[in-house]
């Protein structure tokens, strides 16, 4: 009997695909619905447009993220890195924007959950690496 088992590592890549997926599209198609952020002082309409920016890239990176779950060695090293690298930068930018957006504090929590869990991935890698 084989039995199948995956890595931490495939596992989150894949979970963290369909929720980017699955959130691209709501805020691409759904964004006056289930929109986090408020803009103060923006009109309406361009912060509808950012959202569904957010929405579209959050949609391609839930795609490279499907296909980056296969990948072994250093490119799913450098892959594992620079998502840390880019999730670290959005929580740095949340930070920074602080005074024009208001954030919801599960968004944060969320962010940090997530950026933990690519590090446990990342150091898993690199155990596996030696």
């Amino acid at each position: 009997m084989r039995t199948l088992s995956k890595s931490f590592t495939k596992v989150i890549l894949q979970l963290y695909s369909y929720i980017f997926f699955g959130g691209g599209i709501l805020l691409l198609f759904f964004t006056k619905q289930i929109s986090l952020i408020t803009f103060v002082g923006v009109p309406a309409k361009i912060t509808i447009v950012i959202h569904q920016f957010l929405g579209s890239a959050y949609i391609l990176l839930g795609v490279m993220m499907y296909i980056a779950k296969n990948l072994k060695g250093k490119p799913l090293l450098i892959t594992i890195a620079a998502l840390n690298v880019m999730g670290f930068v959005n929580l740095y930018l949340a930070f920074v924007f602080n005074q024009l957006i208001i954030l919801s504090i599960v968004y944060f929590i969320f962010s940090v959950l997530m950026q933990l869990v690519l590090l446990f991935a990342l150091i898993e890698q690199i155990k596996n690496k030696k």
